[in-house]
């Protein structure tokens, strides 16, 4: 059960910070866009 949980935690947090960069990169692109 622990090990399920540290997983879970890692793949959360590396979806946390794909979506950070994602963001970072197409936010000026919807800045210009608009």
């Amino acid at each position: 059960m622990q090990k399920k949980w540290m997983r879970i935690v890692v793949y959360l947090m590396l979806f946390a910070m794909l979506a950070s960069t994602l963001l970072a990169f197409l936010e000026p692109l919807f800045i210009r866009y608009r």
